[in-house]
């Protein structure tokens, strides 16, 4: 019995020292964690690219870092605030309130602040970048304590009268303490810029520095032509800002990408190389293709409807399906004047499951202008549903919102002063009326669930794909229909009325074989 005890123990130490050897020769550092917080549009296209910014962050440091970093994006803020625990660094990519304007920093928000103090208690660093320095003097110790600095737009009163300055100029910038980790690799260099200065600094100096200097702001106050600096904080752990971001465009200028970088790396808590962080820029079809693994993207615009329509589902319904069938990228719009604010030309195609039934304010000229444009250079739109009645004089809450282009747009609309109406929902049989067309092409008649529109008014030609026939008319009734708007494509259907309805087979691959068509490329 002692002899078999002797060799089953040491059997067990035998395996037990194979296990940690294989182990200790296999351990690498663990991945450092940053987390962005994105926040929503507010500016034209070009400026203010949070979104954008944050993606071709992630790209930048998890392509070119190898492994040294794990990012993860979170749209203004986690539904789960654990997930902030392990974060190395938050980086803050959003707008900064201003007086009444806009809207509080991500982390600035009264219930968040409490969140973020505890994690930089625990040693977490923090960046802010260009607008996210706006911070209203009742958190500016603690902004000044966590990231060093922040845009002062307050006067004692409260009231938006700033101390701080913004000025809009194409000019030489220089690193100011060239030996700061931060500064690595960063020579002088000339950029276009929205430019904030006079920035608050902290009183006491220690563990702060200077990163990047303007000379052409000639500030009267102190440091207050640094537009970039760096804080060590008592415990070890730090911070990093900039006030420059306004143009997405910048990030294509190396040194304005690299200090950035350097800033995100320093702040988490690891080491600068000697020569800076190193990544190239990538265009956003890259971005997509390497944080989705897809070539392609769409956006859903959305966010508003009559109640019978419950956009959230439909919208998640499209999604799985375009990002679990197709080449698409799906992102996702609740703001329908972000057609002016986004970027249009970056998606392959557009998909309107919208109606602004009780949405009053008029689309801006701005959006209508860029829509319209999208289009007429060749891009690719998608009409779902009550869709069809948008921006029009006969909606009961918002008839200034009528457009009469958008009947050019979309041939075929609801009008609540005439006789549109829809079968009672529930089950019918879609007929393929051409089978020749690309959309429908292997199409076979199908079932589904919905609602069958009749009555929609337009006088542009359509060629009917699908159609039905209607309990209510007696007639067989046209549900969707392909035609251009300039160079773009146009797949329009009154299909769609909720998540059911996206369940039929054959809707789905018409769908999807829509998509390809207005996009001008194959499933």
């Amino acid at each position: 019995m002692l002899i078999s005890h002797f060799y089953r123990c040491l059997l067990f130490f035998c395996l037990s020292m194979s296990v940690f050897t294989g182990i200790r020769g296999e351990v690498k550092p663990q991945a450092k964690k940053i987390v962005i917080l994105a926040g929503a549009k507010s500016h034209p296209a070009g400026f203010h690219e949070y979104i954008k910014s944050a993606r071709l962050v992630k790209a930048m440091l998890e392509k070119n870092g190898r492994g040294k970093f794990a990012v993860e994006i979170f749209y203004d803020w986690p539904d789960d605030e654990t997930a902030l625990d392990h974060a190395d660094a938050i980086v803050c990519i959003s707008d900064g309130r201003d007086g009444h304007l806009f809207r509080d920093a991500s982390f600035l928000v009264p219930e968040r602040v409490p969140v973020i103090a505890r994690q930089m208690k625990r040693g977490c660093g923090l960046v802010t970048f260009h607008f996210s320095t706006f911070a209203p003097d009742i958190y500016g110790d603690q902004v000044l304590q966590w990231s060093g600095g922040y845009f002062d737009w307050q006067d004692e009163k409260g009231q938006r009268n700033w101390y701080s300055a913004i000025l809009n100029s194409d000019t030489e910038v220089i690193p100011a303490t060239p030996s700061h980790p931060v500064c690595r690799g960063v020579k002088p260099f000339k950029i276009n810029e929205e430019f904030y200065y006079n920035i608050r600094f902290p009183d006491n100096r220690a563990g702060w520095s200077p990163v990047l200097t303007v000379p052409a702001l000639n500030s009267d106050k102190p440091d207050g032509n640094v537009v970039a600096w760096a804080i060590e904080r008592k415990d070890g752990s730090r911070g990093f800002g900039t006030t420059m971001g306004h143009h997405f465009a910048n990030w294509e200028n190396d040194d304005f990408r690299k200090l950035v970088l350097n800033g995100i790396v320093w702040a988490a808590g690891s080491e600068v190389p000697a020569g800076g962080v190193n990544a190239p820029f990538y265009d956003d079809r890259t971005v997509t293709e390497l944080l989705f693994g897809k070539r392609r993207k769409a956006l859903i615009l959305t966010g508003d409807n009559i109640e019978a329509h419950e956009w959230p589902k439909t919208t998640a319904a499209l999604q799985h399906l375009f990002e679990d069938q197709s080449p698409f990228h799906i992102d996702i719009s609740t703001g329908i004047e972000d057609l002016g604010q986004y970027s249009l030309s970056d998606y392959d195609l557009l998909i309107l499951n919208y109606c602004n039934w009780n949405h009053p304010q008029p689309l801006s000229d701005p959006a209508k202008q860029s829509f319209t444009d999208y289009l007429s250079s060749g891009g690719g739109l998608l009409i779902l549903h009550f869709s069809n009645g948008a921006f029009h004089s006969s909606l009961p809450n918002a008839s200034a919102t009528d457009w009469p282009e958008y009947r050019k747009i979309c041939r075929r609309v609801w009008d609540h002063s005439a006789n549109s109406a829809h079968d009672a929902y529930g089950i019918f049989t879609v007929n393929i009326r051409s089978r020749s067309h690309s959309i429908t092409k292997g199409v076979k008649d199908f079932v589904t669930t919905d609602e069958l529109y009749y009555n929609q008014k337009g006088s542009e030609p359509i060629d009917t794909l699908l159609s039905a026939r209607s309990k209510d008319t007696g007639k067989d009734e046209p549900l969707a229909w392909a035609y251009q708007y300039g160079n773009g494509r146009v797949f329009q259907t009154v299909l769609g009325h909720n998540a059911q309805s996206y369940t039929s087979d054959g809707f789905r691959r018409v769908l999807l074989q829509a998509a390809g068509w207005a996009s001008r490329k194959k499933k």
